[in-house]
């Protein structure tokens, strides 16, 4: 093998090796490297504890229909959380405390995926193609309360958590709650009519985002049945 066939070949080995690094440090799935490594276990029980700030959130805010919030960033890290509509000191206190431990939750899961590829927390959320408001009327026109379960009295919010995939299809969903009751089958009926409704959405999603890539990621979406109300959907919290 003469010089030039040997420096072509260190040419094309260099090639492929830049090639194989750029695609590792770009793999959607490496970008958990960029914050706080998290292990699996870690990673669920952050999600866990998020969820109970979700229904915490939702007890007060149900009380509150003029109830906003914001957070205040200094060069990307929260400083504060702001609320508004929220007239009782101690309720607008307490929302400030949940709402930044959630977000701060949720920093420190950023862009880590778990064992299925899926993230929790991401650049840009999952969302309804046409947007928060024909996401309420496209699941509440697919939505019935029970008649059973209405009939028993039994009301309080269904939250469902779901995967948005990269095709904008919701591939799997679940259910979480603080309702309580004797009768097991008609918690199972609203949890059900909760699920139905939002996977007749399937395929109608935007996918998230990390660095500009589509990627599967988790939401979560609150239903809450009412008597006086029937079904509504409460404001989303991000």
């Amino acid at each position: 093998m003469n010089i030039l066939e040997r420096l072509n070949r260190i040419k094309l080995i260099s090639g492929l090796v830049t090639a194989l690094i750029l695609l590792i440090l770009f793999s959607p799935l490496q970008a958990q490297q960029k914050g706080e490594s998290l292990s699996e276990s870690e990673l669920e029980r952050l999600e866990d504890r998020n969820m109970n700030y979700l229904i915490q959130i939702n007890e007060i805010v149900k009380n509150y229909p003029a109830f906003s919030y914001s957070y205040k960033m200094d060069d990307g890290k929260l400083q504060d959380v702001v609320v508004t509509g929220v007239d009782n000191d101690m309720d607008r206190k307490k929302l400030e405390v949940v709402l930044f431990d959630l977000k701060s939750n949720r920093n420190k899961m950023k862009t880590t995926a778990n064992r299925m590829g899926v993230f929790y927390s991401v650049d840009e959320e999952a969302e309804f193609k046409g947007g928060e408001e024909a996401l309420k009327t496209s699941v509440l026109s697919n939505l019935e309360y029970p008649h059973e379960a209405k009939n028993w009295g039994l009301e309080g919010t269904i939250f469902i958590k779901f995967v948005v995939d990269e095709n904008g299809s919701i591939p799997f969903a679940t259910t979480s709650s603080n309702i309580d009751t004797s009768v097991e089958m008609y918690l199972e009926d609203l949890e059900q009519q909760a699920i139905s409704a939002l996977k007749a959405t399937s395929g109608d999603w935007e996918p998230a985002a990390i660095d500009n890539v589509q990627v599967a990621s988790l939401s979560v979406l609150p239903i809450t049945f009412d008597f006086e109300k029937n079904p509504t959907l409460p404001s989303l919290i991000r």
